[in-house]
């Protein structure tokens, strides 16, 4: 079994593009949990690291997005969406926001697991069994919150 601290072997390195301090805490944290990654912290750099094909996917936020993919199509995080409102004041300030590690962390090992992997659950493989399981009661859930909603709704085509 392989420790956080390890790098898992035959993997591409994430590219983070972030500003500097933000960039050194995401890739220390990706280091520790055995990912390879590096960041670049300007758009040369960018552009130099994407076109060399050496990334499996890049870490950055909503603003850089578009740019990350007109450079290379590769599978992109918005590092925006695991910040979550925390706490507020009375009249409804938001206190502070806090991010949510384990599930970056969830999305970039979804995003790095070989596609024949996420496979193996046909095959009888245990762990991507308990994963596909996981995966598919997320899916039922998030079915059921939406299900309320699209009731009401007339399917195209149909008559009213």
């Amino acid at each position: 079994m392989t420790s956080h601290s390890e790098i898992k072997k035959n993997e591409k390195p994430i590219l983070v593009f972030l500003p500097r301090s933000a960039a050194q805490v995401i890739v220390s944290k990706l280091v520790e949990y055995g990912y390879a990654a590096t960041a670049v912290y300007s758009v040369p750099e960018l552009f130099d690291a994407l076109r060399s094909a050496s990334y499996s996917l890049a870490v950055t936020t909503r603003p850089d997005i578009d740019m990350v993919r007109a450079i290379q199509s590769i599978p992109v995080v918005n590092l925006e969406v695991f910040f979550h409102t925390v706490g507020s004041t009375g009249n409804g300030v938001v206190a502070s926001k806090q991010f949510d590690g384990k599930a970056f962390l969830e999305r970039i090992r979804v995003l790095i697991e070989p596609r024949s992997s996420k496979g193996a659950a046909i095959d009888g493989n245990s762990q991507t069994n308990t994963n596909w399981n996981g995966a598919r009661n997320q899916m039922f859930r998030w079915w059921a919150a939406a299900k309320p909603y699209l009731d009401g709704r007339v399917p195209a085509g149909a008559k009213k």
